[in-house]
């Protein structure tokens, strides 16, 4: 007699796939989040390592601020002026400027003679272009060697330096420069610049003046200075745009200019600095957009919405091009309610696939412990100004 045939039956081995699907799947999902989970602590980790060492740096610089002249010193150095990177017409994109002391120490800034006797004055004049190839450059310095990047065009600082931070292309720089001469915007060059970090998208700069009552302006306040200030000429007398919007302006006086009196130069008590930073594509936290959008759309299709805010809070920001947008809910098809061009942008269209961002935010206030407010009616500074050039002077203006 024969034995039976031992085997699996077809629906022993559908039971057993299904099984094994099932349990893959788990596998998978356990996987992905997994994953997910490391992703968004590495994003946290490379947050939280990089805005504190920026906010640092930054404080470090203000709380050295110098903000007077010597005695009998006519020609006004310390300087602390805030305004707008004129090459960013769709952003109003701050650029920070101002003179802080130095003990010495290993810090290295770009100076003029580095050490060789080039005179400081010629040192970022272009060479004469008309000159022969034989002949040294008119300022001494070969275009093709000085960089100023390289070993030669540093030294070490001490007494003070210019300094400045600025973003390019969502990229942050600090620039130093000794001794304190020349214009400031030669330190707006990124190639004269240290980077910092990258993927920083929004840096913004407030001023507490004399007249601020709050950091936002408060709500029924008639005094539309009451809030704080974006953009500050300490010296109160350069008449380019924006400088010129300044609350405490005086303008051009002739001989009798603010902008070369230290006495009547002004400083802010604190400055809150606000930064939005994240983690390099592609780890940082993004999403695409589904469809073209105009400037005065209210809702923003994109693929994915998992990691962002759920509207209507402090991070509830997303940044699209150059664009800041500000949404008050969320759902699986995008962001809406959206209030467009915040955070001192303009509204665009954008293309469908666009990149949409988000970012954390991180702030500081640093307290300038030598701050200088308008503390002279007109009166008072018309006295003040007879008694130093003469009573002729004044009303001859």
């Amino acid at each position: 007699m024969r034995s039976p045939r031992k085997g699996l039956t077809l629906v022993e081995v559908l039971v057993t796939l299904a099984i094994f699907v099932i349990l893959a799947g788990f596998m998978f999902m356990a996987v992905r989040e997994v994953v997910e989970q490391w992703k968004l602590s590495e994003r946290r980790r490379t947050l939280y390592e990089k805005a504190p060492r920026i906010v640092e740096s930054i404080t470090d610089d203000l709380a050295l601020m110098l903000t007077r002249e010597a005695p009998g010193v006519t020609d006004v150095k310390m300087k602390f002026i805030v305004d707008y990177d004129p090459d960013s017409p769709d952003a109003d994109r701050q650029r920070i400027f101002f003179v802080r002391s130095f003990e010495g120490g290993n810090e290295r800034a770009i100076v003029g003679n580095a050490g060789d006797g080039r005179p400081n004055s010629d040192a970022f004049k272009a060479p004469d272009a008309d000159a022969p190839d034989n002949d040294p450059p008119a300022n001494g310095i070969d275009a093709d060697s000085y960089t100023g990047l390289k070993v030669g065009d540093f030294k070490a600082l001490g007494g003070m330096a210019m300094v400045s931070y600025f973003v390019k292309d969502q990229t942050l720089y600090r620039a130093i420069k000794a001794p304190v001469e020349g214009p400031f915007s030669v330190l707006a060059d990124p190639s004269k610049a240290q980077l910092i970090a990258p993927d920083v998208l929004y840096l913004r700069f407030e001023m507490w003046s004399q007249a601020t009552k709050d950091w936002e302006k408060p709500e029924g306040e008639k005094d539309k200075n009451a809030g704080a200030q974006h953009i500050w000429d300490s010296t109160r007398g350069i008449t380019a745009a924006p400088l010129n919007r300044f609350f405490l302006h005086r303008g051009d006086g002739g001989n009798d200019t603010s902008l070369n009196d230290p006495e009547d130069d002004v400083f802010p008590r604190k400055i809150r600095v606000t930064i939005v930073v994240d983690s390099p594509m592609p780890r940082c936290l993004y999403t695409k957009l589904t469809d073209n959008i105009g400037d005065g759309d209210s809702d923003i299709p994109v693929e994915e919405v998992k990691g962002f805010a759920d509207g209507g809070d402090e991070d509830s920001y997303i940044l699209i091009d150059e664009e800041w947008i500000r949404y008050s809910k969320k759902d699986e098809n995008g962001f809406h309610d959206v209030e467009r061009g915040v955070r001192g942008t303009r509204p665009r269209e954008h293309k469908r696939d666009a990149i949409v961002r988000t970012g954390k935010v991180f702030q500081r206030i640093v307290f300038i412990p030598n701050w200088r407010e308008d503390f002279t009616s007109d009166e008072v500074y018309f006295q003040r100004k007879v008694r130093k050039t003469g009573p002729k002077t004044i009303l001859a203006k």
